[in-house]
């Protein structure tokens, strides 16, 4: 290596080419917060690059923990002593002739300094892409945040390091390493329990136990914006109950509506302190009467709300403990933040799956149920569907679909090409095959960019099947799983015809159909993967523990049945959304049953 190529680079670097547990921690959560695939704690020195912390790496490089130089982009960093946040290396004339694009697959790069116990930039804590990525706010900011932790974390090893012995540490050292420590150990913890809050009370209630344990406080309490922005609902969980205890107008003059509103933190060394400046302040029932900080919860230019924290004792904070409270409040507003955004998916997603999901007609002699149940952790709405419709001439078609992935764009390719297929089979009462067809050969000049699996299934009786008590089922499969059959006397099987290839992959796939007999009393049951498909066991297995449910629960009432499945096959743990639409075939020339409501179309 040349002097030249290690220009600006330290000597040697702090740790060793070899996998370190805490490290690894720092780039597991790197990876889980930005959503990347790549994520290292690199230490850079002239000799080369050391990779303590690595998550994502192609071998040899994940095993071997070190690269030369000429793969490191975090180099740049360690020189400019800077943060670095590029969308694509190959873009960028100093990074583009790095052969880390090429053999450790970085092309979109954020990487934010570490520093040692001296002050000194050694590394980088990085985030990387193998495709273009525009790097948003809270991106960077959470990577700074877990930067300073980070540098703690190494910080805290050298002191340790240079102590050699506990006889020879300093009073004044060892208070300094253990609250290093300590600090450390707290940030970190707050990434981790904050990662995993999906609403303002999952926040407050990862918040209060770490800071009571990390800086000694009794209380840590939420004081939130509602959404008209004009009062503020106060949440403590210290509180017996857990819920909102109070309201405030965001005009009063006390110390959270003045910290809202003037965006600035109030310090009180004690209540008393407080009071006197803010005599109309209401506190938790649960606060201390000793020193109190409001610190105003930002994320860009919007305020959220407060953190509110309280001590038993009286006094000023030390400089340390100021800047975690920083960085803890800044996570903390972070979380808010993403836990309001989940919830306005939500309710949009609530809205969106209630208009698309089908009223379903109830023809003569059959009776039709449906179930939609959202991922136990989703944001209740996703690509399932399902769909009925009684056909001018007397048939009814059945629909069961799933839209290639789990979000808002999937439920929104869903509901085109939900509409896109209803369309085709009410224009061409032809058998399910050439419908599935007419469907593929519409979505490239209609722009449905998606694919989806499904099942389309058409009920038919003609004058002969009538009076011998049959309809004839005939369905396509576009790589869907297989139907199932309950025959009156109570036997179930899965109708297994041969599956064509998914909606959506090529225009003029030949496509098939298949053919089976309902007898007066049987029940066909539709249904999407998510029904049958679990990470601790094969989708076959699962399907096949389907139609043992179905032979188990056959003689409840429609709608008891489908709740019985729900129950037996997912619980309350799905990891996917499910739907299913079941079709009772009653008997000819008897009354239509209470349960199935009164025949229309």
């Amino acid at each position: 290596m040349s002097d030249r190529a290690g220009a600006g680079l330290p000597e040697s670097t702090p740790l060793p080419a070899t996998a370190d547990a805490a490290f690894d921690r720092y780039a597991r959560l790197v990876r889980a917060q930005l959503g990347v695939p790549t994520a290292l704690v690199s230490l850079v020195s002239r000799a080369g690059q050391v990779l303590p912390g690595a998550l994502g790496l192609p071998e040899p490089w994940q095993e071997r923990r070190s690269t030369p130089l000429t793969h490191s982009v975090c180099q740049h960093v360690v020189r400019t002593r800077a943060p670095l946040a590029v969308r694509d290396v190959r873009e960028v004339a100093e990074l583009a002739g790095s052969l880390a694009v090429d053999d450790l697959g970085v092309v979109a790069y954020a990487g934010y300094p570490l520093r040692d116990a001296d002050g000194t930039v050694v590394g980088s804590l990085c985030a990387i892409d193998d495709r273009p990525r525009s790097w948003d706010e809270r991106d960077l900011q959470v990577l700074a945040d877990l930067a300073d932790s980070c540098s703690s974390e190494l910080a805290l090893r050298q002191l340790r390091d240079r102590s050699g012995s506990a006889l020879e540490v300093s009073e004044v050292g060892r208070r300094r390493a253990d609250a290093a420590d300590l600090h450390s150990r707290l940030l970190l913890g707050l990434s981790e329990g904050l990662a995993r809050t999906s609403s303002p009370g999952d926040v407050v209630r990862a918040v209060a136990p770490l800071a009571r344990a990390g800086l000694g406080t009794t209380t840590a309490d939420l004081h939130l914006l509602d959404a008209g922005r004009s009062r503020i609902v106060a949440v403590c969980p210290d509180v017996p109950g857990e819920t909102a205890t109070t309201e405030r107008r965001l005009d009063l003059q006390d110390a959270v509506a003045w910290a809202v509103r003037r965006r600035a933190a109030v310090v009180a060394d004690d209540r008393e302190a407080l009071f006197a400046s803010y005599p109309t302040t209401e506190m938790c029932a649960a606060a201390a009467t000793g020193a109190v900080l409001v610190l105003p919860l930002e994320v860009g230019d919007r305020v959220l709300g407060a953190l509110v924290l309280t001590w038993s004792e009286a006094g000023g904070l030390d400089d340390a403990t100021r800047d975690v409270v920083a960085a803890m409040t800044s996570y903390t507003a972070q979380a808010v933040a993403r836990a309001q955004l989940l919830a306005e998916q939500r309710s949009t997603a609530r809205v969106l799956q209630e208009a698309m999901l089908t009223e379903l007609p109830q023809p003569e002699r059959l009776h039709l149920v449906a179930r939609y149940v959202p991922a136990a952790d989703g944001a209740e709405v996703g690509g399932d569907w399902y769909d009925a419709v009684v056909m001018p001439d007397g048939a009814t078609n059945l629909v069961i679909g799933d839209v290639v992935g789990h979000d808002m764009r999937a439920a929104a390719s869903m509901g085109q090409l939900r509409s896109l297929l209803r369309s085709m089979a009410w224009a061409h009462s032809q058998p399910p095959s050439h419908v599935l067809e007419r469907v593929d050969e519409a979505m490239p000049g209609l722009h449905v960019t998606c694919l989806a699996t499904c099942v389309l299934a058409r009920v038919e009786q003609s004058s002969e099947d009538a009076a011998a008590g049959l309809r004839r089922l005939r369905w396509s499969s576009a790589g869907h799983p297989p139907p199932v059959l309950l025959e009156p006397d109570g036997s179930a099987r899965l109708l297994e015809g041969a599956s064509d290839l998914m909606l959506g992959v090529r225009a003029g796939t030949a496509r098939r159909d298949h053919e089976a007999l309902l007898h007066e009393g049987s029940t066909l049951l539709l249904y999407t993967d998510g029904l049958v498909e679990r990470r601790d066991r094969p989708v076959r297995t699962g399907m096949e523990d389907l139609r043992r449910a179905v032979e188990r629960h056959g003689h409840l009432p429609l709608q008891a049945l489908t709740d019985a499945l729900l129950a037996d096959m997912v619980g309350g743990h799905g990891g996917d959304d499910v739907a299913l639409l079941a079709v009772r075939a009653h008997p000819q020339g008897r009354p239509r049953p209470p349960e199935a409501g009164p025949g229309h179309r």
